[in-house]
């Protein structure tokens, strides 16, 4: 395992990750973010998500993951499947959990009954994508060097339930990197950039 690797770890097990506990007709998600290294250091993999008026997530960049079903014991458990349905990853196999991240709720009026919880994972072996044509348009590793760029990043100003919110958006090439996927690269960024 990597210094820079061990490093995280150590920072996520010293910070308690934040749920956010609600009642009635909330949809319980997660996503998993998934580091591998690369020259030099590590990437990070988003996929972008078909255009579909189904979708409230239609055309974003997001992370792998998707809605709790009955038969998941648990957010974790949501995560791996997700990740494995959509780009044919199989995270228990091929990957090492190092921990979670702060829950987030969208600001997009579309998913404004989702909570989604975040996990961190690092490849421990190559990996082979096969992206799930109706869920993913195309994948993308995005180098964290590029990510820690501050000229890469943007912070947009949003209204949400009448007072104003900081949203983060990150360019990568052609793609924009924005919404709920910018919240969670930045609340991961904000404690782990250094490393990187």
């Amino acid at each position: 395992m990597s210094d820079t690797i061990l490093k995280l770890e150590k920072l996520l097990s010293e910070r308690s990750s934040k749920e956010i506990i609600r009642e009635g007709d909330f949809v319980h998600a997660s996503v998993m973010m998934i580091l591998k290294k690369s020259d030099p250091g590590y990437s990070l993999l988003f996929i972008k998500r078909p255009e579909s008026e189904k979708d409230p997530f239609s055309g974003h960049m997001a992370f792998p993951g998707g809605s709790m079903e009955k038969d998941d014991s648990s957010k974790l458990e949501t995560a791996i499947r997700e990740t494995h349905e959509e780009v044919g990853i199989n995270i228990t196999q091929s990957a090492r959990i190092i921990g979670t991240l702060h829950d987030v709720n969208p600001n997009n009026p579309r998913a404004r009954n989702y909570v989604v919880t975040p996990y961190l994972s690092v490849l421990n072996e190559e990996v082979t994508i096969i992206p799930e044509a109706k869920e993913v348009e195309t994948t993308v590793w995005v180098p964290m060097r590029h990510l820690v760029d501050d000229r890469n990043k943007e912070i947009r100003i949003r209204e949400r339930d009448g007072r104003q919110v900081e949203d983060y958006a990150y360019n990568y090439e052609q793609y924009l990197i924005w919404g709920m996927t910018g919240r969670i690269l930045h609340q991961f960024l904000s404690f782990s950039a250094h490393l990187f």
